[in-house]
């Protein structure tokens, strides 16, 4: 799953991720609140998160996520240093 408020980020992404083979994926979101609902909805292999979001940053979701599973596994995606 993808969350990155920059919607076209977002779905180029998942269409370049989505044209391997042996990667599927399952959402694209576009803040912390919808990481964490797509998460529990889907309970995606990796959550690929956007740090800073509106409604909810990525690092919060990601907390949020842990929470509900500590095995989950969530890759950050940024362009801040």
């Amino acid at each position: 799953m993808i969350v990155d408020d920059d919607r076209l980020l977002a779905h180029s992404l998942a269409t370049i991720l989505g044209a391997e083979a042996d990667i599927d994926v399952v959402g694209v979101g576009a803040s912390g609140q919808e990481a964490v609902a797509g998460f529990r909805e889907r309970r995606p292999d990796i959550l690929l998160l956007d740090i800073q979001m509106p409604g909810g940053d990525g690092l919060d979701a990601a907390e949020q996520v842990l929470a509900l599973d500590p095995e989950a596994k969530v890759v950050f995606l940024t362009t801040f240093a």
